[in-house]
């Protein structure tokens, strides 16, 4: 039995995220329908992230086990001869028996995409949300630092989705503007569900002056979603890559 690690790039715009789903086009159901037709047995799929509808992902890693001896430069041909336009694999790999995408990844990094300013970029409107509002970048900048750390993050989760802690460890959260676009880069140990989008969108809040730096910290303290700004639309966000030991 062979433990087969994929890296995978996708544009989430047409897919009801991730996770396979009745009559839903989602990412695991096309990867498996693939691979059935290329190994003639059905295999799990496991990913790293299971990213959202409308989220899209650069460095996505699973991994799935086969009996099949096909070697993997013929098995990375077909799955890209047959998957979707919209979905590939970048890389393939054996892993360890024992490899398992999500259990055993150590970083994850995400990047919102957010266009400024009032004009509207319609070749863009699938890869970063669109704020009209005039945003104190330097402010949003302060409040993202005050995100590093080990930190419980309860406030920006969406719900519990069986999580045993909500405390994770953030080693990047950052605020860059470059052009018309402002990037917002997280990185951390792992990621409650629509943490990043809940986060982008309190720090548009600050952005507005809506909220302080010194709400922003009780935002934070609270340990409360309804104390927390709105979450961010879905296509400004990319997996941009997940690391291991």
């Amino acid at each position: 039995m062979r433990n087969i690690r994929l890296v995978l790039e996708y544009d989430g715009t047409r897919f009801f995220g991730f996770q396979k789903q009745k009559r839903a086009r989602t990412i695991q159901r096309e990867i498996q329908k693939a691979l059935f037709r290329i190994l003639r047995e059905r295999v799990s799929v496991i990913p790293a992230s299971r990213t959202d509808s409308g989220v899209h992902a650069r460095g996505q890693i699973v991994n799935f086990k086969t009996r099949s001896g096909i070697p993997l430069p013929n098995i990375r041909r077909a799955l890209n001869s047959y998957l979707p336009e919209d979905l590939a694999v970048r890389k393939i790999s054996l892993a360890p028996g024992n490899f398992h995408a999500r259990y055993h990844a150590k970083r994850k990094r995400y990047c919102y995409r957010l266009l400024t300013g009032s004009d509207r970029r319609p070749l863009e409107r699938f890869y970063a949300a669109h704020c009209s509002f005039p945003l104190d970048v330097p402010l949003m900048q302060k409040a993202a630092r005050r995100l590093v750390g080990r930190k419980d993050f309860r406030s920006f989760q969406a719900h519990s989705e069986g999580e045993k802690s909500t405390v994770r460890t953030l080693y990047r959260s950052e605020v860059r503007k470059k052009g018309q676009f402002l990037h917002f880069v997280f990185e951390g140990d792992g990621f409650l569900y629509n943490m990043v989008r809940n986060i982008v969108g309190t720090l548009l809040l600050v952005g507005r002056g809506k909220i302080s730096l010194a709400d922003f910290d009780r935002i934070l303290e609270a340990r409360d979603r309804r104390q927390a700004g709105p979450t961010a639309p879905p296509q400004g966000l990319v997996l941009e890559k997940v690391s291991y030991a």
